[in-house]
């Protein structure tokens, strides 16, 4: 690609959409938190005997955290960059899955879940911004629809770790449905650090000369 080149409507950027992707994997950790839950809602309620009431609590919290960390993610990712945005989500998720993969008690199990959605907030609010940032007009569309397409693919990976688990111990079932995404948070969190920050960021930083370099590889220039 030439510096001054000139935009090709009809050339897709195979770097801004493997960038995109990898951004948009965090959705689906969120959509298989969303499905897998569905499920292990069952054995959590055999194992402490909770009432229904805190059932509903332990599945309803998550939109009221979610809130908390969308309304932080804003500002953060002002702050620090989309990139270390996404990846301060990745961590905190990482925190939420391996406390709900303990989870010796309800309350233990409730924290977790807190814990993991507002890790969720950041990473819904992010992820699409940095989508759009790297996206030139001919994959917009598209690369910004990828977040979407993410929780629901998540939602279905966590419906298959109900019917593959369910049929481990009472104990260790529900434990490994809801840890076992620590493995993919852990993993994200290292390919995030290798995909550029935004060159909006930088360029509300003032650092004109990385911007710059950013956007010659994700634009369409030929």
């Amino acid at each position: 690609m030439e510096k001054g080149g000139v935009e090709n409507p009809n050339k897709i950027n195979e770097y801004a959409c493997a960038c995109s992707i990898v951004d948009s994997i965090i959705s689906i950790i969120f959509g298989y938190d969303t499905g897998v839950m569905s499920g292990a809602m069952i054995f959590v309620k055999e194992e402490f005997h909770i009432s229904d009431v805190k059932a509903r609590v332990l599945a309803g919290i998550l939109n009221l955290c979610a809130l908390v960390g969308s309304l932080s993610a804003g500002r953060t990712s002002d702050y620090v960059g989309r990139r270390y945005t996404i990846f301060i989500a990745l961590i905190i998720l990482l925190l939420g899955f391996v406390v709900m993969g303990y989870g010796p008690t309800y309350a233990v199990l409730l924290a977790g879940r807190c814990v993991a959605r507002v890790g969720v907030g950041f990473a819904l609010m992010i992820a699409l911004v940095y989508s759009s940032e790297v996206s030139s007009p001919l994959t917009y569309g598209f690369l910004t629809s990828l977040p979407e397409i993410g929780i629901s693919t998540g939602i279905l990976l966590g419906y298959l770790s109900n019917y593959i688990f369910s049929g481990l111990t009472l104990r260790l079932g529900w434990r490994i449905m809801l840890g076992i995404a620590t493995i993919r948070s852990l993993f994200l969190a290292f390919d995030i650090l290798k995909i550029p920050e935004s060159p909006r960021w930088l360029i509300m930083k003032g650092r004109l000369g990385e911007a710059k370099e950013i956007m010659f590889k994700v634009s369409n220039s030929s």
